[in-house]
């Protein structure tokens, strides 16, 4: 009986871990400069931008007046937003051995310049950015975009 009790202890312990890990988010970035009034959404909460938070699929960043950020994505692309911006990262897919891509990244407002990485030079056409009058399909290297309300 206490043999039983202890295995099965044993294997709760043991299978604890994992669970958590199967619900933790995966990283698909990290914030790499952040000056002035930067947060990142996530779940409800605003977390206030600092180099070295990751980020992940879901979260929304936020610039103030005063502020700016920089980050790079898992898959080396660059996304800078200017003062006043939100940028929404929608969806991060970069499973190179399995051959799926994909990235769309939806601007509320600001300014946000955007580098390609892998994933637009892998699967070109899977990169996106969503605006509130147009969606922005990326081909090149390169976009800066500023958008009103």
């Amino acid at each position: 009986m206490t043999r039983a009790l202890l295995f099965m202890l044993c294997a709760l312990l043991v299978a604890a871990p994992t669970v958590q890990a199967e619900n933790s988010p995966v990283p698909i970035g990290v914030v790499k400069t952040a000056t002035g009034d930067a947060a990142i959404l996530r779940d409800g909460r605003r977390v206030v931008a600092r180099p070295g938070i990751q980020l992940v699929q879901g979260d929304v960043l936020a610039t103030g007046a005063s502020g700016s950020m920089g980050v790079i994505l898992r898959d080396d692309t660059l996304l800078s937003l200017g003062a006043s911006s939100e940028t929404h990262l929608e969806q991060f897919v970069f499973e190179p051995v399995n051959q799926r891509f994909g990235l769309v990244v939806r601007v509320a407002h600001g300014m946000i310049v955007y580098f390609s990485g892998t994933i637009a030079r892998r699967a070109p056409g899977s990169v996106r950015i969503e605006t509130p009058v147009a969606t922005l399909g990326v081909r090149g290297t390169y976009l800066a975009a500023r958008i009103v309300p």
